[in-house]
């Protein structure tokens, strides 16, 4: 398959994902410039006691961008203009990105947030689950999409007061076939960071699981 998709950029050059120049691949020289005024690659460490494990479980989160100007409007066309194809550039930038890369090839699992099926029929795809898969795929990490899932279609979450959001992603997440994560480094990749509502209800899903550490890989921080 890797090779069949590297065949058809050959065939079909890929452009830019900002300035749509031809033959450059999914970010060209310039805008990868542009953007970088807008890393802030921040790592905050937690913990979570675990009451019934009674252990600590360590939490990493890590941020690549602020959620500005032309990252924040290229992550909205992403994830509600139907532009599925832009997963391709966000994971070049990570890829290429040497504190991002690092941060990732400590944990051994890739985990996206989910979204509920009905959502993802209605938009046709799960915006972090493409990006966890080719990340998967171009640093050796496993990846699940049947670990976390979402049971419940909640209001979204952009519309919503900080209260509210954390009211509603309360008990929306279910982990399933927790055995795959048992003694394991859990990633968590999600698009934006607002109020750590979403985040930290899948956070404390996926402790239920005897796993050893969990990051989370952040897109950008609003």
């Amino acid at each position: 398959m890797y090779l069949f998709e590297k065949l058809l950029e050959y065939i079909f050059l890929p452009s830019c994902g900002i300035c749509k120049i031809i033959g450059q691949g999914y970010l060209c020289r310039k805008c990868g410039k542009d953007i970088e005024k807008y890393k802030i690659n921040l790592i905050e460490n937690t913990n979570i006691y675990d009451n019934k494990k009674i252990k600590n479980v360590k939490i990493q989160k890590f941020y690549i961008f602020k959620y500005e100007e032309i990252i924040r409007n290229k992550i909205i066309e992403y994830k509600f203009n139907d532009k599925p194809y832009l997963y391709r550039m966000f994971s070049k930038i990570i890829i290429e990105d040497k504190k991002s890369c690092e941060f990732l090839k400590s944990y051994d699992i890739i985990i996206p947030v989910p979204v509920h099926k009905t959502r993802k029929k209605s938009r046709g795809y799960n915006q972090s689950e493409l990006i966890a898969k080719e990340l998967a795929k171009r640093l050796n990490l496993k990846f699940y999409s049947d670990v976390l899932i979402k049971i419940n279609n909640n209001k979204v979450q952009s519309k919503l007061n900080k209260k509210e959001r954390m009211k509603n992603v309360k008990n929306v997440y279910k982990i399933i076939n927790e055995q795959r994560i048992n003694n394991k480094n859990i990633i968590i990749l999600d698009d934006i960071y607002t109020t750590g509502a979403t985040i930290n209800e899948c956070i404390k899903e996926l402790i239920k699981a005897d796993v050893n550490k969990i990051g989370v890989l952040i897109l950008a921080k609003d």
